[in-house]
């Protein structure tokens, strides 16, 4: 799989093309700290500079996963016999391309 610092594309369960736009994951991620923290304008701006996140990961949850904050979440699973291999190497290919994931492990 292909990451660039736009997103990438991948096959669904359904067998259909599908894509992750890292900056929309970033902005869904911006905008709900916004809500949550109840912060003004200036603030989510300042955290919008700060924070490169676009979603999550679990290399403990059965099977391994990342979930993107894309509108549903778009949840990445790792089940092949190199599971935990595979999820590091995507991880690393995120950090690579400047954006990163909150841990959940």
């Amino acid at each position: 799989m292909e990451v660039t610092s736009e997103g990438f594309s991948f096959i669904d369960n359904n067998g259909k093309e599908s894509s992750v736009d890292f900056k929309e994951c970033n902005e869904n991620w911006v905008s709900y700290n916004k809500r949550k923290n109840n912060w003004s304008d200036v603030e989510a701006q300042e955290f919008r500079v700060q924070s490169k996140c676009v979603g999550q990961r679990d290399i403990c949850a059965k099977p391994c996963c990342f979930t993107f904050f894309t509108k549903p979440f778009t949840k990445i699973e790792f089940t092949s016999l190199n599971a935990e291999r595979k999820f590091r190497d995507f991880q690393t290919k995120i950090i690579e391309v400047g954006w990163t994931t909150f841990d959940l492990s």
